[in-house]
């Protein structure tokens, strides 16, 4: 049996390069279910591992990807049988150190293997994925924190990416009064059609510099860090709470320590790569209260062949929401 994968190579000057190869079931990475792809997600991070642009993968040759569904063919494991529908997602090894998602085959461990369950289908359970489970677990922190719409406005920055959009559609869902930061001023009206109350520039981060300003929001989902954290950590208000996950806008930020003693503002760290397993009570409410109104408006499809250009679209800041590879 042959298919097509994307096949990231690293040659002998330590270059990273893609290409879609023709394989076997033999060249992919050991596993006990073998997988027919029916769809895969599209991250930031499988973005740079396909063109080279970050230290993703940790072997070489490797098949990117950390999110597909599809239809078991065959399994040595008991608990799966051929045409049951399931899903691999999180994890530290799929996509990153074991050959991933892009490939119309996919062989993988069956511990990493998990059900499509009920409220989800191949298509929406990455379609949601990791980037929507992301956003749920920082709108938890943020319901956690005591934080509600009354209190006033929400912000999101990066707000046109998929894990943001996701977020400002779940906020708006709430009840809570969004506003989306974004570079992108051609995108306002699509952040205000997703559930944004209004949009603002980056260069509203020029008008408030001093290491603590004007008390602008009452808490903020984070998808960028850089300067844009720095930004609303300085303007956050008295007991207001920034959930952090992304670094697209920097790795590193600088801000003082006023907003932590003075207006008591709490910064939650959110890793939400876990196996779908144990994705606990953000998981199961996608399927209800948190699931995304603007579901359609956030997704588009793109069928195998287009993925290095949108991978390369993706790094340069050019697309908007969520891609879902269609393989069929």
């Amino acid at each position: 049996m042959k298919f097509s994968a994307i096949r990231t190579f690293r040659d002998d000057m330590g270059h990273r390069f893609s290409r879609v190869v023709e394989l076997g079931i033999d060249d992919l990475s050991p596993g006990e279910v073998v997988i027919r792809s029916q769809f895969a997600a599209v991250n930031y991070k499988d973005a740079r591992a396909v063109t080279g642009a970050g230290n993703v993968l940790k072997r070489f040759p490797c098949t990117p990807g950390i999110e597909v569904s599809g239809v078991v063919e065959s399994s040595r494991d008991a608990r799966f049988r051929a045409g049951d529908l399931v899903t691999v997602q999180g994890g530290r090894e799929f996509g990153i150190s074991r050959d991933g998602a892009y490939s119309e085959v996919v062989r993988a461990p069956a511990a990493e293997v998990f059900p499509v369950i009920d409220g989800f289908d191949p298509f929406s359970v990455v379609a949601l994925g990791i980037a929507a489970y992301t956003s749920a677990v920082a709108v938890e922190a943020i319901e956690k924190h005591g934080t509600r719409p009354e209190d006033g406005e929400i912000i999101v920055t990066g707000a046109t990416g998929g894990c943001s959009s996701y977020a400002i559609s779940m906020l708006a869902g709430l009840g809570y009064q969004v506003v989306g930061m974004t570079g992108k001023t051609s995108e306002h009206e699509y952040l205000k059609g997703i559930g944004c109350v209004r949009a603002v520039g980056r260069d509203i981060q020029t008008q408030y510099t001093r290491p603590l300003d004007e008390q602008l929001w009452a808490g903020s989902i984070d998808a960028v860090g850089g300067a844009p954290l720095d930004f609303v950590l300085r303007t956050m208000k008295q007991r207001g709470i920034v959930a952090a996950f992304g670094n697209a806008a920097g790795e590193q930020f600088t801000t003082s320590i006023y907003p932590f003693i003075l207006r008591s503002v709490t910064l939650a760290g959110v890793n939400a790569n876990h196996p779908v397993a144990s994705r606990g009570s953000a998981w199961r409410r996608m399927t209800g209260d948190l699931r995304p109104q603007a579901l359609d408006k956030i997704v588009h499809r793109i069928a195998f062949a287009e993925l290095p250009a949108h991978c390369d679209a993706l790094i340069n800041g050019g697309v908007r929401g969520r891609a879902v590879v269609c393989f069929n």
